[in-house]
């Protein structure tokens, strides 16, 4: 009799800690949330004075391979000259670009001793683009003055050894080039002001940045 007692009260035992238990699972369950306060994020105030050093830079590079092919001892096909003032017409309106950046910038620029770092570096190579687009400026103008003069006396020359069916090929070939050598001095030319646009506003930009 004793010993049913004991086995009882012990199932009763452990009937009620399986039912406290089974309630502590069953019970909402708060979790401890812990309020941080925000990381707060650093405005890169220079972000679109980088992306304008970025586009000079390149187009420095772009007009030192131009200036490579223009100081070359051999003379220039009509098709190469073609391409050439392909790529100045592609750097001009980069630079044009250059130019309308600068002036979005400018309207909400102000003294800051990190961002004129930027806009000095840019008045810099906009001074240097310039200098080059100026030197290819002279050289296709100067290109174009001695390739028309010896268009005229190849002209006469293959007329004169050949007859006329030859010369006449002959004749259509130098026109070919001397239109392509024209053509990309009117690149050039217009190449020219787009530096010297990019140049005035990259200097008032480091200005309003002093």
């Amino acid at each position: 009799m004793k010993n049913g007692f004991i086995l009882l009260t012990a199932l009763i035992l452990a009937a009620g800690a399986g039912a406290a238990s089974a309630a502590a699972d069953n019970a909402p369950k708060v979790s401890m949330v812990v309020k941080q306060n925000p990381v707060p994020v650093e405005i890169d105030k220079a972000k679109n004075l980088k992306e304008i050093l970025f586009r000079l830079v390149r187009q420095d590079e772009y007009l030192d391979e131009a200036l490579e092919t223009l100081d070359a001892s051999r003379p220039l096909s009509a098709h190469e000259l073609s391409a050439m003032g392909l790529n100045l017409k592609m750097i001009a309106g980069n630079l044009n670009r250059v130019s309308a950046l600068n002036k979005s910038e400018f309207a909400s620029i102000s003294p800051d001793a990190n961002i004129s770092t930027y806009t000095n570096a840019i008045f810099s190579y906009s001074r240097k683009v310039a200098r080059k687009t100026a030197r290819i400026s002279a050289l296709t103008a100067q290109l174009a003055v001695k390739n028309k003069k010896a268009a005229m006396r190849d002209a006469v020359s293959a007329k004169s050894r050949k007859g006329k069916k030859a010369g006449g090929k002959k004749i259509a070939q130098l026109l070919a080039e001397q239109s392509a050598v024209s053509a990309l001095a009117a690149d050039a030319r217009k190449l020219y002001g787009a530096s010297r646009n990019a140049a005035a506003t990259s200097k008032w930009l480091f200005i309003a940045s002093k």
